[in-house]
């Protein structure tokens, strides 16, 4: 009785139109059908039967709909639509760890500019900057800069006759320390805010390094006098071969006699802005985009020395920009200096040593300003 059942479940039914089939029978029987009926044995049957493996559970995927095009993005790190530009919902932070504990599937593509890029490339490294990264992140603080410059340019040049330049006084050289001050904030904020660590700005603050940043920070500024006394031969040189539409040494002198006429207060104050100032150009410029470059270029040493000269280029080309004309006498004096910086950092890969030698290399030269 149990093998009649058991063929009557095994052929009872035409898979493609439904039409009840009779034992022994090779086709169906339906005449708008017709179709050749596959009769499977009751052995084969229970074989496959015992074979069949349980059915794994399905990993959840974690998919959003586009709003704009309506397409399903799969990828839990695009942040935007890469069909239509439309910004995505954010992924709770419950789904996001739940997914990272899963295992790594098979690599996913992202569609841009007409071609498919591997989504691992949009993938942030919480230790290493990668090139559209440090690029991203150097341009938004470069424009923070260049807004802060404008504004205070506008706001300084609205307080003077049109005829007139702005007059050279202890509170506008406080006030173009702000800009610099700016440069660095956004790195800053953008590691605190993604949870990366200080190590991808190049600091590295254990006590050891610490220790050895100091020494190697200190011997640089040493040098970095050396090279700002070689350096007023530069200007005095380009000033006397007729690059003398500015009256530099005029201007230099007037700056002095500022500093050694202000009160403790405002020159502790001007040290505090340009300790704050240095820490952030050293963070913007060496900490983002040198480790950028380095990174992209390979960390061989054509890799460091092309990194090298293309941030000391860039310092040099935006002051000389931002501080026509007297740029033009300091753009080799900021090249060397800043190529020498480099050159610290590549020494000891601790940005705390050239915020050190920047530092002491600063301050030396108020003190010396102010009271020798």
């Amino acid at each position: 009785m149990s093998k009649e059942n058991e063929k009557q479940q095994l052929v009872k039914f035409c898979v493609y139109c439904g039409t009840t089939i009779e034992e022994n029978t090779a086709y169906c029987p339906n005449p708008k059908c017709g179709k050749l009926v596959i009769k499977i044995k009751p052995g084969e049957y229970k074989l496959e039967k015992q074979k069949a493996t349980p059915e794994l559970k399905k990993k959840g995927v974690i998919s959003r709909k586009c709003s704009g095009c309506g397409s399903i993005i799969t990828s839990s790190i695009l942040e935007q639509c890469p069909i239509c530009d439309t910004k995505l919902e954010k992924i709770s932070e419950q789904k996001s760890v739940d997914q990272d504990k899963k295992p790594q599937r098979k690599i996913g593509y992202v569609f841009t500019n007409k071609k498919l890029v591997p989504e691992q490339r949009f993938i942030l490294n919480r230790n290493e900057w990668n090139l559209r990264e440090g690029i991203k992140v150097f341009s938004n603080s470069l424009l923070a800069y260049v807004t802060i410059r404008l504004i205070l340019s506008m706001l300084l040049t609205l307080q003077v006759v049109p005829t007139d330049s702005v007059e050279l006084n202890f509170t506008t050289i406080l006030l173009s320390q702000m800009p610099d001050i700016i440069f660095g904030a956004y790195p800053l904020y953008y590691i605190l805010k993604k949870k990366h660590k200080f190590q991808k700005l190049g600091l590295i603050l254990k006590t050891r390094y610490i220790i050895i940043a100091l020494i190697i920070g200190i011997l640089g500024s040493e040098i970095l006098i050396l090279i700002d006394n070689f350096s007023s031969t530069i200007i005095s040189y380009m000033y006397n071969s007729g690059i003398n539409f500015f009256d530099i040494i005029a201007y230099l002198q007037e700056e002095y006699l500022i500093l050694q006429s202000a009160n403790l207060i405002f020159i502790v104050l001007l040290i505090v802005l340009i300790s704050l100032s240095v820490i952030s150009i050293e963070i913007a410029f060496r900490g983002v985009l040198h480790n950028t470059l380095k990174a992209h270029f390979d960390n061989n040493f054509l890799g460091k020395a092309t990194a090298i000269v293309i941030v000391a280029l860039v310092y040099s080309a935006l002051f000389l920009f931002f501080t026509l004309p007297i740029g033009i006498y300091f753009f080799i004096p900021n090249l060397m200096v800043f190529l020498f910086l480099g050159i610290i950092y590549e020494i000891n890969k601790n940005l705390l040593s050239t915020i050190i030698a920047n530092l002491a290399y600063n301050i030396f030269l108020i003190i010396l300003i102010v009271y020798f």
